[in-house]
């Protein structure tokens, strides 16, 4: 079933190779109004927080949230996505996980470059790590990048690390050097390999794409918490998971990977048409509930 409800997602995303990019503006509204258009639960509260001096989020919650806080650094390319536009998502993982969720609104290229949104992110960590209870970060493609990337910034500095780490369709390679960006270009229906490379320019604006803060991938894994992957089989960037798992691992650090069979890029966002996406969230919330419990 979830294979025919992803269908035509894939679909849609197809028809659209080829076109003309939009104005920013128009295709950031457009984001918006396609978030928008999913149903909230009714017991769904968002306030808005100060997270560090000019960096604001929503602080999320219903009513199966406890102490715990799980921040989530949103998809959207760096320059695409809002804290407003993930609420419908940030209520899943509240639910999944039993507890609060932080949704910041971190700076957006092109009017803020690199490493304008990584500061963001490691502000956010640092928020994070002034709470009382257990706490978790994750992100969704380009913001598993800025989730990582962050959790390494706070590793070089000695500071302490969250208690899990959940990472979705996670683009933590700049260079695009993972061999599934070919293999899987006519595979993947929502992120182009052809525009990959425009893609990061923008974000980067002339910095060095294999610069470990750019792409995560490259950067110091020992000491990471615990690590949950999950990843798509049909996308250009199920390397970069299964990459990161291996490095992982061969230093001796925990990291559960999950590669969803059909499913594309960030299909649990469309958790409320994919049931697969559903599923991923309350696996997702397993784990981060599994690290809190052992770390009682």
């Amino acid at each position: 079933m979830s294979l025919e409800e992803v269908a035509p997602i894939a679909a849609m995303l197809r028809a659209r190779r080829g076109q003309p990019a939009p104005p920013i503006e128009m295709r950031r509204a457009g984001f918006e109004a396609q978030m928008a258009g999913q149903p909230l639960p009714s017991d769904f509260v968002a306030e808005r927080v100060e997270i560090a001096p000019g960096l604001s989020g929503l602080l999320c919650r219903t009513e199966a949230s406890g102490d715990g806080v799980i921040a989530w650094l949103h998809g959207g390319a760096f320059v695409l996505g809002s804290a407003d536009s993930y609420r419908p998502f940030a209520a899943r993982l509240a639910q999944a996980c039993g507890a609060q969720v932080l949704l910041p609104d971190y700076r957006l290229a092109p009017e803020n470059r690199f490493p304008a949104a990584l500061d963001d992110a490691v502000a956010t960590l640092a928020w994070l790590a002034g709470r009382a209870g257990p706490t978790a970060i994750g992100g969704d493609s380009a913001g598993a990048n800025l989730a990582l990337a962050a959790l390494q910034a706070r590793l070089g500095d000695g500071l302490a690390m969250p208690d899990a780490l959940w990472l979705v369709s996670a683009y933590l390679d700049l260079t695009h050097s993972g061999s599934t960006v070919a293999t899987h270009a006519a595979r993947d229906p929502f992120v182009d390999a052809a525009t990959m490379e425009p893609t990061a320019a923008v974000y980067l604006e002339g910095a060095d794409p294999s610069d470990p803060r750019a792409s995560p991938l490259f950067g110091v894994v020992e000491g990471l918490p615990p690590t949950l992957l999950q990843v798509g089989s049909e996308e250009v960037l199920l390397a970069d998971s299964t990459r990161l798992r291996d490095r992982i691992e061969a230093v001796g650090g925990t990291a559960m990977f999950q590669e969803w069979a059909g499913m594309i890029h960030v299909w649990p966002i469309f958790a409320h048409a994919v049931e697969e996406g559903c599923w991923a969230i309350m696996q997702g919330g397993n784990f981060v509930r599994g690290a809190w419990s052992q770390g009682d």
